[in-house]
């Protein structure tokens, strides 16, 4: 079992958990305290699941303050100083498809899972329903990213990546849908939703950090950055105790507290360093202080790559994967740049380094159309480099396996694709990517993949 690295941290009550200890030393401002997959900020830390793939989505607290819930992308529940009702059965969820979000059930003491495909699935919770989403590639039908119950436990909402909200069991109060543009251009995507049991409504925060309430009062124009390559996306919000205002949570670690008390958050420094992500928030309804749910790195050495792009949305498996967005493309791991440009590919970027380490190594990676690159042949590379940035969110890039032997852009399994078919290197460098914290890309099912090495790694 691989396990991730750990992350340190140095922010005021911090409780943490050590699932693989790793010093500190050269990382600027970070204590020697490390932690796992939960933190907890002014809220009593009762455990953390092992930092393994698959990633960690997301978190729950109980009404009551016992505990909570964390999610993984396969749908596998851990439940810390309170009772476990279940995980979504290993295999359930289809190729492309992840688990994205959790809601307790104060009527039941269950939970609600839903996933991308927009499927709910109760434990010890009623099954009200969910959005129908049809399956498809090309990213035209927005996936389910996140799911919000209500303080009552009448039911939940279920937010989809282009603002629209779906209520079961709850009145509806409005969403972003027809406000934000999804699909092949993705500028800004919804990330999170949180109920206001003062009011009954919900807000809504987007890639971009922005929030808006619906019957629910807005603090101010909640802006985490102005949509800059060089920006940290927001990934979750969280409502305080009795509805007082709301927390955002951005991919670094940092959270801003607007009309609630503020209770740290991690060096955020120290969590880009390592490729972490802060991936869920919940408030602790006893302290009023909250829990962050880390995704970290399962595979020695490798970093999710995408960790920094804003407004992600995966598209197609092909030959590779692609994805919209905006940010700065890393570097898998330690490697060497084999080729930067070739003129049959889209916009005629075709950057392709060798992995020189890690269980890929010899292996290449491609990062192509719509990039513009920053390393050049021969350069040598770390998790920490920068090869390219998806400049423009109106626009996606493709990353998948390049051919070692070829480095003119001619990726591995090219023979395979016959324009709509994915290959079996495409969908091995999907799942290679959803090891590391990625989304996966959307299977094409236009044909049969083709053969893959039988020596290649498994994933």
């Amino acid at each position: 079992m691989n396990i991730r690295r750990c992350v340190a941290l140095m922010s005021l009550g911090v409780q943490v958990l050590t699932t693989s200890p790793m010093a500190a030393t050269g990382v600027a401002g970070a204590s020697s305290v490390s932690m796992a997959t939960v933190a907890a900020f002014g809220a009593p830390y009762r455990g953390a699941p092992l930092s393994t793939s698959p990633a960690v989505v997301a978190l729950a607290t109980t009404s009551d303050g016992h505990g909570y819930y964390v999610l993984r992308s396969n749908g596998e529940v851990d439940a810390f100083g309170v009772a476990s009702y279940g995980s979504v059965r290993a295999g359930a969820l289809t190729g492309g498809v992840t688990a994205t979000g959790i809601a307790y059930d104060a009527a039941t003491g269950g939970y609600w899972v839903v996933s991308s495909d927009g499927r709910v699935r109760g434990f010890y919770a009623p099954n009200l329903g969910g959005p129908h989403i049809h399956a498809g590639g090309w990213g035209q039908y927005a996936s389910a990213v996140a799911i919000a119950s209500t303080s009552d436990g009448r039911g939940y909402y279920v937010l989809r990546a282009n603002g629209g909200v779906e209520g079961f069991g709850v009145p509806w109060h409005g969403s972003l849908a027809g406000r934000l543009t999804y699909g092949a251009t993705a500028p800004v995507v919804a990330v999170g939703i949180a109920t206001d049991p003062a009011t009954g409504g919900y807000w809504v925060a987007t890639s971009n950090g922005r929030v808006t309430g619906f019957d629910a009062p807005v603090a101010r124009a909640v802006v985490s950055n102005t949509g800059a390559t060089s920006a940290m996306p927001t990934t979750a919000i969280a409502s305080g105790v009795a509805g007082a205002g709301y927390y955002v949570l951005h991919a670094n670690g940092t959270v801003a507290a607007f009309q609630v008390p503020a209770r740290g958050s991690p060096n955020p420094a120290t969590i880009t360093s390592i490729g972490a992500m802060a991936s869920g928030i919940a408030v602790d309804p006893a302290t009023g202080g909250y829990y962050e749910a880390f995704d970290l790195t399962p595979l020695g050495g490798y970093l999710n790559p995408l960790r920094q792009v804003e407004a992600l949305v995966p598209q197609e498996i092909d030959q590779g994967v692609d994805y919209c967005g905006s940010g700065p493309v890393y570097s898998i791991g330690a490697g060497v740049v084999k080729n930067v440009f070739a003129s049959d590919w889209p916009s005629g970027v075709f950057i392709a380094y060798q992995l020189t380490s890690g269980p890929a190594k010899g292996l290449a990676v491609y990062v192509a159309e719509n990039v513009t690159p920053r390393v050049s042949v021969g350069e040598r590379l770390s998790a920490q480099s920068v090869v390219g940035i998806l400049h423009d969110a109106k626009t996606c890039m493709e990353t998948g396996w390049a051919d070692v032997r070829q480095t003119n852009g001619h990726v591995m399994g090219h023979l395979q694709f016959n324009g709509k078919n994915s290959t079996s290197y495409g969908l091995n460098f999907s799942a290679f990517l959803q090891t590391l914290g990625a989304r996966p890309g959307l299977p094409q099912h236009f044909g049969p993949p083709g053969p893959i090495a039988s020596s290649w790694p498994k994933w």
